[in-house]
């Protein structure tokens, strides 16, 4: 899969069915978000979009294969930060969607002009996304002990992870 091959295109509530399949795929394996793994359509649509969050959905030869919202991490004097998520469909991971996924995120945030970014919440066990975030220079600078219910099993640790645009 060729960069050049992905379109990615800014999204409205109104295609949440497009991400609503990969949305519904990336929660029921309860390993990387902390949505409820048997979450509602509109449940989702509505913490997907949320308050002002871009929200944008990454295409190959016409069908939607992940997708990526950006929002202010908090309001008022932190809306500077951006936060960021990401789901990509099971069938294309691991082939560079993540890294292209990460590359579009880091420069949307620029363009939209916020100075750092922050992610919440990835799952100590989510080796594949931490690897990403490093290599882009996103540090772990805080660790929440037990904070995830993986595979609703067992707490594990989760990291905020930060970058500076």
């Amino acid at each position: 899969m060729q960069p050049e091959e992905i379109i990615i295109k800014e999204a409205s509530e109104n295609q949440f069915d497009e991400i609503w399949t990969i949305f519904q795929d990336v929660v029921k394996d309860a390993d990387s978000y902390p949505y409820p793994p048997n979450i509602k359509k509109e449940e989702a649509k509505k913490l997907w979009f949320a308050k002002d969050a871009r929200v944008y959905i990454a295409y190959l030869d016409g069908e939607p294969v992940a997708t990526r919202y950006i929002v202010p991490n908090k309001v008022g004097l932190g809306s500077h930060v951006a936060n960021t998520g990401v789901m990509i469909d099971r069938k294309y991971r691991g082939k560079g969607l993540g890294k292209h996924m990460m590359e579009f995120a880091i420069n949307k945030a620029r363009e939209l002009r916020f100075k750092a970014i922050q992610v919440n919440l990835v799952v100590c066990t989510n080796t594949a996304s931490i690897k990403i975030c490093q290599k882009y220079g996103f540090e772990i600078i805080g660790t929440l002990p037990k904070a995830f219910h993986y595979k609703q099993k067992e707490y594990v640790d989760a990291y905020v992870m930060y970058k500076l645009l």
